[in-house]
């Protein structure tokens, strides 16, 4: 620089470079700053399985796999400006998941502003929900079926069942002023109503993460593309299990409110212990990516992203067999069972539906 500047004169060879920046100062001549870039360390490498594992709950195997998946997607076309490099974007957004702090610490972990962070979270978020139909699916072939089906069996001896059924609520900042108290669920604070269909290896066949939380589980699921698939037998000789909050049909089949026989207190044991998975499954959510029990402070697209995001990657980790991370978080476990637990106040009707049910009670549990 002090070479062009000696070309026009406004410099000389011999003088001294902070001597210029003076007189400039003095001019109100704008000099540009260097740039300084913080530290960007790389924990994939710093780091031994266990280490890594406790700070972004996935091993590191799996963390390359979901690299893989998103390079093509998150990768910036070139190294200008200091580009932050597709594995450091990764374990940024992993450690927010993890830890469910604000955007700073996320950011200051990795070395990037907290803006350049936002946006990573953002970008990897979007990425990763791009694969969602990918690994957020229903089982297809007759084999698939089956396989579900054997397992739910399995567990408490219930029949044709292909999924169990449940909504659970993820905390959100104030969406606006306009329609903020449609988020408002019942216990009080702003949510998104998520509802999720699982299998019996504790993974997500379905995910609908888009309601506020004032919306009822049952009218969630009757406004969705799951229900029009089971309306229209796409899934025969098949189940679905569900709480009380739900209304009963000929292929989701729901406790009955007063037993009376033997074989109905067989019916509603085998169906609570079944229908259970879908309250783990939460739990071992939540705890793997505490930033959907502590809440999320972000735009509500970006948050539904990161809902589906970290959907994906539990789906991942239970395919790759990661450990279940530790309850770092103290009461969490009691927090999450007594929001599974509760049930909606409202019992929907039974109709003409509790005829399927009773054949069913009749036929396997009367038997027993």
């Amino acid at each position: 620089m002090d070479r062009v500047l000696h070309n026009y004169g406004l410099i000389d060879q011999d003088s001294d470079s902070s001597d210029f920046e003076h007189e400039m100062a003095e001019l109100n001549v704008p000099i540009r700053k260097e740039k300084n870039f913080a530290e960007r360390k790389n924990y994939f490498e710093l780091l031994d399985e266990v280490e890594f594992q406790k700070r972004f709950r996935l091993k590191k195997q799996t963390v390359e796999m979901v690299l893989q998946e998103l390079l093509d997607l998150i990768k910036y076309p070139t190294d200008r400006n200091n580009a932050i490099s597709p594995m450091i974007q990764l374990l940024l957004t992993l450690r927010f998941f993890a830890t469910g702090n604000f955007l700073t610490t996320a950011g200051d972990f990795s070395g990037v502003s907290v803006a350049a962070a936002g946006q990573i979270v953002k970008r990897v978020s979007y990425a990763l929900a791009k694969k969602s139909d990918k690994y957020i699916k229903m089982p297809k072939t007759t084999a698939e079926i089956m396989e579900v089906k054997m397992k739910f069996y399995g567990i408490a001896r219930f029949p044709k069942v292909i999924g169990a059924i449940d909504c659970t609520h993820i905390k959100l900042q104030s969406p606006s002023r306009e329609n903020g108290e449609q988020y408002r669920n019942r216990k009080g604070y702003f949510s998104l109503n998520l509802q999720a269909l699982v299998n019996a290896n504790l993974e997500f066949l379905n995910v609908v993460a888009r309601w506020p939380g004032s919306a009822h589980d049952s009218n969630i699921f009757a406004n969705s593309r799951l229900r029009a698939r089971m309306d229209l037998h796409e899934f025969k000789d098949c189940v679905i299990l569900g709480d009380a909050s739900y209304a009963l049909s000929y292929y989701l089949l729901t406790p009955i409110e007063n037993p009376t026989t033997r074989a109905e207190r067989l019916y509603n044991e085998s169906q609570i212990r079944t229908c259970n998975v879908v309250e783990r499954t939460f739990g071992v959510w939540k705890r793997r990516f505490p930033v959907l029990f502590f809440g999320l402070r972000l735009k509500m697209e970006t948050s539904m992203a990161v809902i589906q995001s970290c959907a994906i990657l539990h789906y991942i980790a239970r395919l790759e067999n990661d450990p279940q991370p530790p309850d770092e978080i103290e009461n969490i476990t009691q927090l999450l069972t007594n929001e599974l637990m509760d049930i909606e106040d409202a019992i929907q009707p039974e109709h003409n539906n509790s005829s399927l049910r009773n054949a069913l009670i009749a036929e396997h549990f009367g038997l027993m």
